[in-house]
């Protein structure tokens, strides 16, 4: 008979791992995974609705036991989803590894996981202590930055942000120094003849940011033609610094999007069999290197003959690999394109989507690093491409390829040595004498 403790255990243990797809990671196949998000979304949103409703004096009057029942049981809401965060934070290998008490505290850290705090605690004090529920209100619109939480978009904004800092803060010192050189050059133009908004650096560093935004609220203006002289070539600079970080930022954010279509996580990484028994740091490693996208119905994922520029692996969707007399079905954990690992590989058959699917790639550059650094990793995609051959009746095994090598090495060799033995003979004919001069 089984241990009941051990069942307990079992059963709390996928419980657990079940709440951590469901809230932290998003089960892409889980319709109340999907039902569960648009909840917590809709309650946001509602939330945010009723704090802006509440400021109208009628509606505050009239709806006041409405608005204070929904806060209780909005903040009922948050608390259990934040305590079940942290519950189940633990089925991350990388929080996991510090332990469960640790782990959990550093969980409880992260910036997401402050905001959800945030977002809930403070109208705890609400019910006991009489606080300005105007400043209560700003608490509230915390929960408004929730959605973060269900948005790629804005991860991968903060992404791009993250990694052109070095350009952001370039283009940021030189905005701060226009911004002190026009206001210094309107201060020494302007200060004198109009003092009250010239009089000091400041004031016409004032002037410098409102103009330089092109915002221009018209409380402080030149005077002098040569001050509006400095104020037309402020404008035109302005132009053209806000228009520099905009266009790095946006550019990132784009090729990011393109790159990244849907949120790798741990648990769609997990559930690979190409993956399974690997460590926190083989993962943590192959999750940088692994790209997401969609391919769309009747969409290529590989042709065959065509150089192998990456591995796909099939998240979600059902694609097609066509054989010499028949056609295959491809489905969630299996593996396209095994022959990105060699060197001048091509694709050995040619799959497409039948519908949407959604696929995790690596770049052959990538792929080949990390079979270098996982060996199991290599074991694995080398049996593949091998089943592949035997499959196609085209394996060779490894003498077999040193063979098929050296016989090409020797056929480049003779083919050599005839051209320029060709080559010589032609150049001596054409130095013989013609007879008769």
């Amino acid at each position: 008979m089984s241990d009941p403790s051990q069942t307990v255990s079992s059963r709390s243990s996928y419980i657990r791992a079940w709440t951590y797809a469901l809230l932290e990671e998003g089960d892409l196949t889980s319709t109340l995974s999907r039902i569960v998000e648009a909840l917590l979304i809709l309650l946001i949103i509602a939330n945010v609705a009723a704090v802006a409703l509440e400021t109208i004096p009628s509606y505050s009057a009239r709806y006041h036991d409405l608005f204070a029942s929904f806060e209780k049981i909005s903040v009922a809401a948050y608390t259990v989803e934040y305590l079940l965060r942290i519950w189940s934070s633990i089925e991350d290998p990388r929080i996991a590894a510090r332990g469960p008490i640790k782990g959990r505290i550093s969980f409880s850290l992260r910036p997401l996981m402050i905001i959800d705090f945030l977002a809930f605690a403070p109208s705890y004090l609400s019910f006991v202590l009489p606080i300005d529920l105007r400043v209560l209100r700003i608490f509230r619109l915390f929960r408004l930055v929730k959605l973060a939480r269900y948005s790629q978009a804005l991860p991968a904004l903060l992404g791009v942000l993250y990694a052109e800092r070095s350009a952001l803060f370039a283009s940021s010192v030189l905005l701060l120094s226009t911004v002190f050189i026009a206001g210094a050059v309107m201060h020494v133009v302007e200060g004198t003849i109009n003092p009250s908004s010239f009089g000091t650096l400041p004031d016409g560093m004032y002037w410098a940011i409102t103009t330089l935004t092109t915002v221009g609220y018209g409380d402080v203006t030149p005077h002098t033609p040569v001050g509006k002289f400095v104020a037309g070539i402020t404008m035109v600079i302005g132009l053209a610094l806000f228009a520099l970080p905009v266009g790095i930022i946006a550019n990132g954010f784009v090729n990011g999007l393109n790159r990244r279509r849907f949120a790798v996580t741990w648990s769609i990484l997990k559930q690979q069999p190409l993956f399974q028994g690997f460590g926190v740091e083989a993962l943590s490693d192959i999750l940088d290197c692994v790209a997401a996208d969609i391919v769309r119905e009747q969409g290529h994922l590989a042709i065959a003959g065509e150089p192998a520029h990456a591995l796909f692996l099939v998240v979600q969707g059902i694609a097609t690999e066509e054989m010499e007399d028949d056609i295959h079905e491809l489905g969630p954990g299996d593996l396209i394109g095994a022959q990105a690992l060699r060197y001048q590989g091509v694709y050995a058959r040619t799959v497409t989507a039948r519908e949407d699917v959604r696929v995790l790639s690596i770049g052959h550059d990538d792929l080949r690093r990390l079979a270098r650094k996982n060996p199991l990793l290599r074991e694995r995609i080398e049996d593949i491409i091998e089943r592949e051959a035997h499959e196609a009746g085209t394996f060779m095994s490894d003498a077999d390829r040193i063979k098929e090598l050296e016989a090409e090495n020797a056929r480049l060799h003779k083919a050599l040595a005839d051209l320029v033995s060709a080559k010589l003979t032609q150049g001596a004919a054409s130095r013989e004498p013609v007879p008769g001069e």
